[in-house]
């Protein structure tokens, strides 16, 4: 309450303490000194009969030499209230102090003497100091019990006077105060005029109904402000939630997008040759930016799923085998007509799918989130992500940005499979061209390289600077053979006629022989010299002969054969024409036809011949 100081109460309450105070000050005066005295004489008197009623016994003890009995004697005299030392002194030296030293300046303490005597003679001096600092801590206990009885009897003839003007003002102005302070502008808090102020009709009262009702005018307005300031709070904690949650999507979009773009960029120059690697990769980056345990890739082939790709932030995760298509029919079925197949708690499939609940349940799944991977309609495999130890949290952005991740996996499958048709069709046409060129450049009855290779070859060596041999080889009769034999007949013996010349042991293993007319063949060897070259023809004629294949219309009786053989010697080689080659083995050929049939004529190219 303000003014305190100058209420009735406070002014009544002065006087009566200045009035009472004087009176007990000078109480507690007269008494103190009274006090003071009679400790002193009090305490010498005890002393003093103590010291004189152990006197003989100390004087006996010391005589006897008893020092125990002389140390409990002076013991007990220094516990006596306000000894503050005992120091005995005998004449034969003996000395014994207990308590503070004995000075003759220390105004701390009074001394007494008494003489110790044995027998009437005097044998020490006994001296015990009384406290004074004791006494006068005793005089202040003393003091303050007198002021504490004063001072209660002070403030009871206050209480009694203060409670009749309490009574009739101060409890109601008070009680009054407190309703005003009470009043807080931020608390709704409901407050009441106790009954004792507004008891009586007096002004006191008509001032607290006042307050009072200006006190609820502030209520009412305050509890609109306050309804307004809530509402106004929510709105914010409703936008701020909502700001951090975009803000959180935003982040995890932007996230999103740089994987995104780091991933086709990836996938754009990747090597078809380590797309499971960079699969494995990729996986583990999907996995830890969409917050699952497993993230994986899935091929179908034949009614078979095959893991492409599998990652798991599980620690000890056993690897997970394929899952056969039929076991999971239904689920199958709606990637037909969707694309994406989200089911956030397994436990929803149990009554609408079982079989495909039991498969996933074999392999750990909680739930799981699937993205057809398809080629013209077709399904080809699956961008799987799933949790194994709580159900998986979705929604439609996830949703979205998974579908673009699968778009890029998808395109990315397509083009390692184009690529692995490419190079199959490749393959197989690289297979075909060698099968045609083969055809082009085989005999396809002896099986024999054909006039093409031989040419070739034969133009080569021509080119070269190295000693060559050419071979011009024919069936002696042949035709007369067709006649007598058929036409098919014929085409065996020059089959079995190829095998012979073939696999002859001494033709070099880069030797080229041909078939380059009906019954004529032709063989080219290089590094060779004119013995080896009449060797090899004469060994090829010999093993013709050994056939022993009939011949009704050769002189011989058997099928034979004549060959014209070529040297060119190195020196001779260069500068020669194939024409002119050819022409020069045909004349040695019809040279040996001319002799008689089943030899060999052999002649060194000479550029001078031509």
């Amino acid at each position: 309450m303000k003014h305190r100081n100058h209420s009735i109460s406070h002014k009544m309450t002065l006087t009566i303490i200045g009035v009472s105070s004087f009176f007990a000050v000078l109480t507690m005066l007269v008494q103190l000194i009274w006090n003071y005295q009679d400790s002193i004489d009090n305490a010498t008197s005890d002393i003093r009969e103590y010291s004189e009623s152990i006197l003989p016994s100390v004087a006996k003890s010391l005589w006897d030499v008893d020092r125990s009995l002389l140390s409990d004697l002076l013991s007990g005299l220094g516990m006596m209230p306000l000894v503050s030392s005992v120091h005995l002194d005998s004449i034969d030296g003996v000395t014994m102090q207990l308590g503070k030293p004995l000075l003759t300046d220390d105004e701390s303490q009074t001394l007494f003497h008494y003489p110790v005597t044995y027998q009437d003679q005097l044998i020490a001096t006994l001296t015990v100091g009384l406290d004074t600092n004791q006494l006068y801590y005793e005089l202040w206990r003393q003091l303050i019990f007198i002021v504490l009885g004063n001072g209660l009897k002070t403030l009871l003839m206050i209480y009694l006077i203060l409670t009749l003007v309490r009574l009739m003002v101060t409890d109601r102005l008070s009680a009054l105060e407190d309703f005003t302070n009470k009043i807080n502008l931020k608390s709704l808090k409901k407050l009441s005029v106790p009954e004792t102020v507004t008891a009586s009709p007096d002004e006191i009262a008509h001032v607290a109904l006042s307050l009072k009702a200006m006190y609820q005018r502030i209520r009412n307005d305050l509890a609109i402000n306050k309804r307004h300031q809530r509402a106004l709070q929510q709105q914010q904690h409703l936008l701020s939630d909502l700001v951090k949650e975009r803000t959180k999507e935003l982040d995890w979009q932007s996230q999103s997008n740089q994987l995104l773009a780091e991933i086709s960029l990836q996938f754009l120059s990747i090597d078809t040759c380590n797309v499971d690697k960079t699969l494995t990769e990729v996986c583990h980056k999907i996995g830890q930016l969409f917050d699952v345990e497993r993230v994986s890739i899935l091929e179908f082939h034949q009614q078979h799923a095959y893991y492409r790709s599998f990652w798991t932030s599980e620690l000890h995760a056993n690897k997970v085998q394929g899952i056969s298509v039929d076991n999971i029919t239904q689920l199958a079925k709606k990637f037909e007509t969707e694309s994406t197949l989200v089911i956030e708690d397994l436990e929803a499939l149990k009554d609408f799918s079982p079989q495909e609940y039991e498969v996933m349940k074999s392999v750990g799944i909680c739930s799981i989130a699937a993205f057809a991977i398809k080629n013209a309609g077709e399904l080809l495999g699956l961008l799987s992500l799933s949790t194994v130890s709580r159900p998986l949290n979705w929604n439609a952005q996830k949703k979205n940005m998974l579908t673009q991740f699968a778009s890029a996996l998808n395109e990315l499958l397509l083009r390692e499979q184009k690529e692995r048709q490419m190079i199959v069709l490749q393959q197989a046409l690289v297979s075909a061209n060698t099968q045609l060129k083969e055809m082009a450049e085989t005999d396809e009855l002896t099986g024999l390289a054909n006039r093409r290779p031989f040419t070739e070859r034969l133009e080569t060596v021509l080119q070269a600077d190295t000693p060559a041999g050419l071979f011009m080889l024919d069936v002696d009769y042949f035709k007369s053979y067709n006649d007598t034999y058929v036409h098919l007949e014929g085409d065996v013996v020059l089959k079995r006629v190829a095998d012979a010349l073939a696999q002859c042991d001494i033709l070099p293993h880069n030797a080229l022989l041909a078939r380059i007319g009906g019954e004529e063949f032709a063989l080219v060897v290089e590094h060779v010299t004119p013995a080896q070259l009449t060797a090899i023809a004469t060994q090829l004629c010999y093993l013709v002969e050994q056939l022993n294949i009939p011949h009704q219309a050769s002189p011989l009786a058997v099928l034979t054969i004549s060959i014209g053989c070529v040297f060119l010697p190195l020196d001779k080689v260069s500068g020669l024409k194939m024409a002119d080659v050819l022409r020069r083995a045909d004349v040695c050929l019809y040279r040996a036809k001319d002799k008689g049939r089943n030899r060999v004529e052999v002649e060194a190219c000479n550029t001078r011949t031509y």
